[in-house]
């Protein structure tokens, strides 16, 4: 998302939207599930993007390869996450596209279902992780996107918020961020219905974000 091919290469730019687009596709079914799947590759692309085919995903109870399964996955995130929910008919999982296998679990406020009327409560959060040794600090350092924060320096990380504009103490949104470490690529993104900010999701700031991709690439490491 320097003179290498930079707009692709920093298509994790892209992957937030992509996993904000099955985020939000749940809200409109009346058994709370969800009508897409999670198609989205490693960066730079998705499968839809770059032409491949995503496989099905695995279960989110069931562990496959390098990856975690999106229930241990959810447990890293620690208590501030633990009152999402799975919606039924999820598609949480691996998924295989053209760029490689990918971990993509979204879950949501319990409050997201065509039974509830407010929609201002529907939403929730998705986490891809993938792996892409050549998306580097030093990729994207021109692009003026690089967060400097103290907890992932210290773990050996790295970190970037698309569009540059960071604020620790802002809720988690669409565009998301990413926390980066030894080619190991972890993206967070939030929303709403209309992309609003989602009250039952005020304490997932930007800063928790950053914590809490520490935590996924610290589990990772134990793969």
């Amino acid at each position: 998302m320097t003179t290498r091919p930079t707009p692709m290469r920093a298509m994790p730019a892209l992957l937030p939207l992509v996993l904000a687009a099955v985020l939000l596709s749940g809200c409109g079914r009346s058994d709370g599930g969800s009508d897409t799947g999670s198609s989205a590759a490693r960066p730079p692309a998705s499968p839809a993007e770059s032409g491949g085919t995503a496989e099905p995903a695995t279960s989110s109870g069931a562990a496959s390869g390098d990856f975690p399964t999106c229930d241990e996955a959810k447990a890293a995130l620690g208590p501030k996450a633990a009152g999402l929910v799975e919606l039924p008919g999820s598609d949480n999982g691996v998924t295989t596209g053209a760029g490689g296998p990918s971990l993509v679990c979204a879950w949501h406020t319990k409050e997201t279902s065509s039974d509830n009327i407010h929609m201002e409560q529907y939403g929730g959060i998705s986490v891809g992780i993938s792996r892409d040794p050549e998306f580097t600090e030093e990729s994207m350092e021109p692009l003026g996107w690089v967060v400097k924060d103290p907890t992932v320096s210290a773990a050996g990380a790295w970190a970037l918020k698309v569009g540059g504009t960071y604020d620790p103490s802002d809720q988690l949104d669409v565009t998301g961020v990413q926390v980066v470490r030894d080619g190991v690529v972890i993206t967070f993104t939030s929303g709403g219905v209309a992309l609003q900010d989602v009250p039952q999701l005020a304490s997932l700031t930007n800063q928790w974000a950053m914590g809490a991709g520490v935590a996924l690439l610290d589990l990772m490491d134990r793969r």
